[in-house]
């Protein structure tokens, strides 16, 4: 049974099904910026120490959690950040959580945790901020990847996500929030449900389950915002710097955005994965052969001679 007042209990299971020999250490870690907003984060630092070289951005209504395999297995130190308005990170009095508003506060919470330039990993809404952040600190970001997200993405599909998750009602039980997922199609895997419906809920005042994020939380009558995802278009347009889109086959990368992504992106390297949205989730050791394939090809992330587990990554 694994203890609910650690967040890092089933780190030692994941270890397991990755085949990692030396696992890098998790610690949380919150800084607060400027203007009072709390940015939380999960440091990952490898046993001889170094500094990070990767930032992990999770997607709208998960968190930070949701990359732990995947920087697992990489195996490269790493911050992975509570995206303002998720995991343990603050609210914003006003709900929005566009990339252009929110995207000054990562950047303030990644010089405060003192990570110094690397690569960045953005998963849906992550991705969208992951260019927002290239474009306003382009010395900060030496590669980037994108996890099945296009800003080709319908905006109708986004908005109708973010309206989703305001309405989600209470749970009485980990189980309802799995039984919730399949029937929405998340995912079909109840293993990997659970331990995202662990890490991504709370107890609420009437002892029932309630989500950590912000957006079922609003006062009524009130909606959030997580802007215009084709904006993040000129953002990548401008960059210089390798990029990866990894998406999955059954993702909202869909062939035709697919095409489209590399028509506009000829530069950027493209993979696909057996995969719902949430590949790091679903893939996460295929996501972590194609982020060190990648980042080793470009000099971005130093040689492994210690081979990744071959596994099928369904944990």
């Amino acid at each position: 049974m694994l203890d609910p007042d650690d967040e890092f209990a089933d780190l030692p299971a994941l270890v397991r099904a990755s085949g990692v020999t030396e696992p890098l250490r998790a610690s949380r870690q919150h800084v607060r910026t400027a203007d009072g907003q709390e940015i939380a984060a999960i440091r990952w630092d490898a046993p001889d120490g170094g500094e990070a070289r990767i930032t992990y951005l999770h997607g709208l209504g998960i968190d930070a959690h949701s990359f732990d395999q995947t920087a697992l297995a990489v195996g490269e130190p790493a911050v992975a950040i509570d995206l303002p308005g998720h995991g343990r990170s603050s609210w914003r009095d006003d709900a929005d959580y566009a990339a252009a508003v929110t995207a000054p506060d990562v950047l303030a919470a990644l010089d405060a945790l003192r990570v110094p330039p690397g690569l960045v990993v953005g998963h849906s809404l992550g991705a969208i901020l992951s260019a927002r952040l290239a474009a306003l600190a382009p010395e900060r970001v030496t590669g980037l990847v994108l996890v099945d997200m296009s800003p080709d993405f319908a905006q109708r599909a986004v908005d109708r996500i973010a309206r989703a998750l305001e309405a989600e009602e209470p749970f009485t039980s980990l189980d309802e929030v799995v039984d919730r997922a399949v029937e929405a199609r998340v995912g079909d895997d109840r293993e990997v449900l659970l331990r995202e419906a662990r890490h991504t809920t709370r107890l609420g005042a009437d002892g029932r389950l309630v989500r950590r994020h912000h957006f079922p939380h609003l006062p009524a009558g009130r909606t959030s915002s997580v802007g215009r995802f084709a904006d993040a278009w000129p953002d990548l347009e401008a960059l210089d710097v390798p990029i990866l889109l990894v998406r999955g086959d059954r993702g909202y990368v869909s062939p035709k955005l697919h095409a489209g992504f590399a028509e506009r992106l000829p530069q950027a390297r493209i993979v696909t994965v057996e995969a719902r949205h949430a590949v790091q989730a679903q893939a996460p050791l295929e996501l972590a052969r194609a982020i060190r394939a990648w980042g080793e090809a470009h000099g971005l992330l130093h040689r492994d001679d210690k081979p990744m587990s071959t596994g099928p990554g369904r944990r």
